[in-house]
């Protein structure tokens, strides 16, 4: 799942998302880009529960668009 997180700004934010998300989810494999505003989540968690972590830690998401970059859900197929 990709998520746009407008209020990155630095590593620290970074560190703390990490940690809302693995609260949630342990094993989940988490990817945080503070430049591009996104957060990539791989693990057993639905893309409501990721939110709601991050609103927790303070952070309002939403789900990146399809087909928006790397780390998207795109298969490619349709270009």
């Amino acid at each position: 799942m990709l998520f746009e997180v407008e209020d990155i700004s630095c590593d620290k934010c970074s560190d703390k998302i990490e940690q809302a998300i693995r609260a949630a989810d342990p094993t989940a494999q988490i990817t945080v880009k503070t430049d591009e505003k996104r957060v990539r989540v791989e693990g057993v968690l639905t893309a409501e529960q990721a939110m709601a972590a991050l609103a927790a830690a303070g952070y309002s998401a939403s789900e990146a668009a399809p087909h928006s970059g790397e780390g998207s859900e795109c298969c490619g197929g349709c270009s």
